[in-house]
């Protein structure tokens, strides 16, 4: 008879080989797509000028938690990033459901699956922490997008693959349930940082840091001084970063 612990590491082991053969699937599929080159030209104005005026469709005592997210948003579907303009619309869509039942979205050793490692990525403890996230994406994804030659499926595989490793450290090195998608975010700027090391990063107004690992590391800190936050799952996530950027700099 198989002991917890037996049968526990032997669903790790398969999660990691799945995890695996699909990122090699995908990366093969990636390399036969080919990079695209970002372009203003990509979405008309009309559906750009439509994506601005949704601040007005928000209920005005919202309008502030909005606001903030609305430029940002629409200049990366203007420049052509549409995989960003889906992960925070994503993101937005299923802070409510999330925030409502927790307990089915957050990811833990207890229900360490394919599933909640892609839920667990959507869902957020509260509005700083999606606010926080989602605009730190905001500021460096474009630089991103950029270094992978703009191709929003490679983009969009790097942060659901960065989310995903996030969310199994944390699942593995922590007790707790795990929600958010800092590993994402971290995977993100940590590939950037490998991608184009001396890269400004444009924040917010004038506000810029001089390289992504500045930026990581002043969000982390932010992140730490609040409490409640999983270093497990800013670690997998960077880790992931890593390694992902720098393979692609050896195939690129």
């Amino acid at each position: 008879t198989l002991d917890s612990s037996s049968v526990m590491r032997n669903r790790d082991t398969k999660l990691v080989k799945d995890a695996l053969a699909a990122s090699a699937a995908a990366a093969a599929v990636l390399a036969a797509l080919g990079p695209s080159t970002c372009s203003r030209a990509r979405f008309s104005p009309s559906l750009v000028e439509s994506c601005r005026s949704l601040r007005y469709e928000v209920p005005y005592e919202l309008r502030h938690v909005a606001d903030p997210f609305v430029d940002p948003l629409c200049d990366t579907l203007a420049e052509g990033h549409w995989a960003l303009f889906l992960i925070v619309i994503a993101n937005v869509a299923c802070y409510l459901p999330a925030l409502a039942n927790s307990g089915r979205w957050s990811i833990s050793r207890q229900s360490l699956s394919h599933e909640r490692l892609l839920m667990y990525q959507l869902a957020h403890a509260n509005l700083p922490h999606i606010t926080g996230n989602m605009l730190t994406l905001l500021a460096v994804g474009s630089e991103v997008s950029g270094a992978l030659g703009c191709n929003q499926l490679l983009l969009l595989a790097l942060y659901l693959a960065c989310g995903w490793a996030g969310g199994f450290a944390a699942a593995l090195l922590s007790d707790a349930r795990t929600v958010g998608a800092s590993g994402s975010v971290s995977g993100v700027i940590v590939a950037l940082s490998v991608l184009r090391p001396t890269s400004a990063v444009h924040i917010l107004g004038d506000v810029n840091a001089s390289n992504p690992l500045l930026l990581l590391l002043g969000t982390l800190g932010a992140d730490l001084s609040r409490g409640g936050v999983s270093w497990q799952a800013h670690l997998g996530g960077g880790a992931a970063g890593c390694v992902l950027a720098w393979l692609l700099t050896l195939v690129g």
